[in-house]
């Protein structure tokens, strides 16, 4: 038997910081993960905080593993207490895989990001079911259909939706990898439901996993949370700091000053633009949540750099007055503010999304419509 490897308090705080840079501005902030953290710690006091952490091989056979996640308008999920979301999203779906003959027993992340790498392990605190090292997309997501599991053939549904008091829907689709269907009619019981609902789906075998998303992604999280809050060097060099652990591709874009922000929430997504400058170069990040595209200032316009799904990360060098921000502090969109001094970096994917001949392109259509990009993929290796 594999020895556990139990997740500590301070192992998930550098979890949460490595995520939110992983999430390549979405996923939600490191103050929306600790919100979760410290909701339970007051909630269960003198409880130890301890979650098994297991590889996907030592799942046992014929287990499956499930993501569960929080979904809503991101003003709505603040300072809300989402244990009994995800536990009873959770609950329902076991059931419902009960009766497809699949034995639930495992969490994984169904992304990457502050808020979405903690709702797994909330789940285990809570459950006591083991956290299995893996992810649905080595990434933060804008839809369900953008996510490496619907990517790579994973089934999207069943899924199970619930609230806090526990009312619950299950859907279950005549084509189970529908996955954009599957995305409309979670948004739309999402909106009835206040604008926050738990959702736990995509069942997933230990095979899946191996073959199908990205593994170790939690111990790579935890590893970059380390640096990025421990590490002695300067807080401008932390991207270089990732290269040579050996733990991310990464290329420094710019460090210098958020000069503009433009946000439009609409549809339950944050859609704009975020502009900084280190005083030579300008660049501008377009983002629906998540950052999806990034451009370089030119004398005419704008230089299409790289898309997704490579990442577009940031973080804080100078929070220049902000609150709840420090330096070395990886930002989500949601975290950034003007004035504000930043490292804007790109770090390249995992090639797991590279499996299928056109799908992992195709899914982001929609998005890149949202912005007005037609173009084709730009690679990490482009900038």
């Amino acid at each position: 038997m594999a020895e556990k490897n139990i997740l500590t308090e301070q192992r998930m705080i550098d979890i949460i910081w490595g995520a939110t840079l992983m999430g390549g501005g979405g996923g939600g902030s490191i103050s929306s993960g600790m919100d979760l953290l410290n909701a339970y710690k007051r909630d269960h006091p003198g409880t130890e905080l301890a979650v098994n952490l297991i590889k996907p091989g030592d799942m046992a056979e014929g287990t499956y593993a499930a993501a569960t996640a929080g979904m809503g308008a991101p003003a709505a999920i603040v300072g809300v207490d989402f244990s009994k979301y995800a536990a009873n999203a959770f609950t329902l779906l076991q059931e419902v895989a009960a009766r497809y003959g699949k034995d639930l027993q495992y969490n994984i992340p169904v992304e990457l990001g502050g808020f979405s790498i903690f709702f797994p392990l909330l789940l285990s605190l809570i459950t006591g079911f083991p956290t299995v090292d893996a992810d649905g997309a080595g990434r933060a997501v804008p839809a369900l259909e953008t996510l490496l599991l619907h990517v790579n053939g994973c089934p999207t549904t069943p899924i199970a939706l619930a609230n806090g008091v526990n009312d619950k829907i299950t859907v279950e689709l005549a084509d189970p990898h529908n996955a954009p269907l599957a995305e409309k009619i979670g948004r739309d019981i999402c909106g009835e439901f206040g604008n926050m609902v738990g959702i736990s789906g995509w069942l997933v075998n230990k095979e899946d996993i191996e073959k199908r998303i990205i593994t170790g992604s939690i111990t790579l999280c935890e590893k970059i949370g380390a640096i990025m809050r421990r590490a002695n060097c300067p807080a401008e060099q932390l991207f270089e700091m990732l290269v040579s652990e050996g733990l991310v591709q990464a290329k420094v874009v710019c460090v210098g000053e958020v000069t503009d922000i433009r946000v439009e929430t609409h549809g339950g997504f944050d859609y704009g633009t975020l502009d900084v400058t280190d005083g030579t170069d300008s660049y501008r990040v377009n983002f629906q949540n998540e950052n999806l595209l990034l451009q370089k200032k030119t004398g005419t316009g704008y230089a299409d750099l790289m898309t997704v799904p490579d990442l577009t990360c940031m973080y804080c060098v100078d929070p220049a007055g902000a609150a709840g921000v420090e330096p070395r502090m990886p930002l989500s969109n949601a975290d950034v503010k003007k004035g504000m001094r930043i490292a804007l970096g790109v770090i390249k994917v995992d090639p797991k999304w590279f499996l299928t001949d056109g799908t992992w392109w195709n899914v982001w259509k929609e998005c890149f419509d949202h912005i007005g990009y037609t173009g084709g993929y730009l690679s990490y290796d482009n900038v």
